[in-house]
């Protein structure tokens, strides 16, 4: 889901942990995302309209179902 960051909170990135400074940013799994950092675990290729989780870890599709 693609939110507006509000503008006097700090808000960390969970993929890299870097405030998020951009105007938006991405919210999956509960946690805020650079939209950049929105990748696969495995192949590293970026997810930008469906992602697939399993133990707190973002995977493209083909790399959940192997």
């Amino acid at each position: 889901v693609l939110s507006v960051c509000p503008a006097k909170a700090m808000v960390h990135c969970a993929g890299c942990e870097r405030p998020i400074l951009d105007r938006f940013l991405l919210n999956v799994l509960d946690r805020a995302w650079h939209v950049k950092c929105v990748q696969c675990c495995e192949c590293k290729c970026n997810l930008t309209e469906k992602c697939f989780s399993r133990e707190g870890r973002l995977y493209c599709k083909n790399d959940f179902f192997r």
